[in-house]
């Protein structure tokens, strides 16, 4: 074995813990996620200080049956559906009849981000049409976040109300 390849194997050795020292030094992702986890939390531990303060907020976060409504805008009881008007006469003709409206349970199904589950719970909540999501404020959007059980953002982040906006017939032009 030459002389020199111990020393080469040394320095190749203290080469790559430097290295990885000045490496590890150098990443601050991990400082950067801890400042936004922080910030987030302070932003959700203020928001709730707010909604105590304003009695909006149920005492736990979970579905209850006494839980102050959401806002006017949004009634605890379900909305009351009318019976859908007579069909006119049929016609003679040969047209294929066209499909039942969807129920208000479907629409809130073609929601992305919305099972059976979670349709149930908007449902027990007074949540039961599109145009419902597609109204609510972000104070709101926070507040059935909490009741429904859900970690904080969920509906911003899967964009209900944008999708509600989007298939509300009521916006159309």
């Amino acid at each position: 074995m030459p002389i020199w390849l111990p020393g080469l194997v040394i320095g190749a050795t203290l080469l790559m813990l430097t290295g990885m020292a000045l490496g590890y030094a150098a990443n601050t992702s991990g400082k950067i996620w801890r400042r936004r986890f922080e910030a987030e939390r302070a932003l959700y531990a203020d928001y709730r200080a707010r909604c105590e303060a304003q009695g909006n907020m149920a005492e736990s976060p979970t579905v209850t049956d006494t839980a102050p409504p959401l806002s006017p805008t949004m009634p605890v009881e379900p909305l009351p559906i009318s019976a859908p008007p007579a069909a006119p006469a049929p016609s003679p003709s040969p047209q294929s009849p066209s499909p039942p409206p969807p129920s208000p349970r479907r629409e809130l199904l073609r929601i992305e981000g919305i099972d059976d589950d979670i349709a149930d719970r908007l449902e027990a909540l007074g949540v039961t049409t599109i145009h419902d999501l597609a109204t609510l404020t972000p104070e709101d959007e926070l507040a059935l976040e909490l009741r429904l059980g859900l970690n904080a953002g969920t509906i911003t982040r899967d964009k209900w109300c944008v999708q509600a906006a989007l298939l509300d017939k009521r916006n159309a032009c």
